[in-house]
């Protein structure tokens, strides 16, 4: 945990899991319940690819122009059809995004020193780098069929565009070597709200 000067300890919490398990609903029952400061690194990301913004020239010279919309902004569904078939140009991309997102969101928990608890929500644990800079991290965890329902209930994925997806994230074992704790959100005895009520009372 974090101190301030007022003696107000902070708790940094890293939030991650798959695609479809449920992390954003987590992140919102820790703003509601817990008063928690929330930070989405994936806005971020796509903040930074805005025009006029750190990404864009960096995207826009690598990949070329036919990844922009009328408007002249970066199309992320064009971006990300392009980027999801190879993987050297997903790691350039994520060469792109990542130091900046990492850096906006040390600043992002400096400038919190008031609250108690502040989440990190992400679905890259690696590349976002969150034991450095996390006291706990949260695996929000659920079965692929699970996940993969959900997406195409919820987002409309079709089953092409969720393999693509699934391809480019860690296992289900990778996530759980990264973290220091366990949510299951899917059937099961104990409640999403009971199992963060634990952690967050330590038991």
């Amino acid at each position: 945990m974090k101190q301030n000067k007022d003696d107000i300890c902070m708790k940094v919490i890293g939030l991650t899991g798959g695609v479809g398990s449920g992390k954003s609903l987590v992140a919102d029952l820790l703003e509601r319940k817990y008063q928690a400061y929330l930070i989405n690194m994936d806005q971020i990301a796509h903040n930074l690819m805005k025009k006029g913004n750190l990404s864009y020239q960096l995207i826009l010279e690598y990949f070329g122009m036919e990844i922009l919309n009328e408007a002249g902004e970066i199309d992320r569904k064009k971006l990300g059809s392009i980027a999801y078939k190879d993987e050297e140009r997903l790691s350039r991309l994520n060469s792109f995004t990542h130091p900046y997102v990492i850096q906006y969101t040390k600043k992002q928990i400096e400038e919190q020193k008031e609250k108690r608890l502040v989440c990190v929500e992400t679905a890259l644990p690696l590349q976002a780098g969150l034991e450095d800079y996390c006291d706990e991290i949260w695996y929000v965890f659920a079965p692929e069929e699970v996940r993969r329902e959900r997406l195409k209930k919820t987002r409309n994925y079709d089953d092409k565009k969720i393999e693509m997806i699934f391809k480019n994230q860690i296992t289900e074992e990778e996530y759980k070597r990264l973290s220091t704790h366990v949510l299951e959100n899917y059937q099961v005895s104990v409640s999403l709200e009971k199992q963060i009520e634990i952690l967050l009372a330590g038991k």
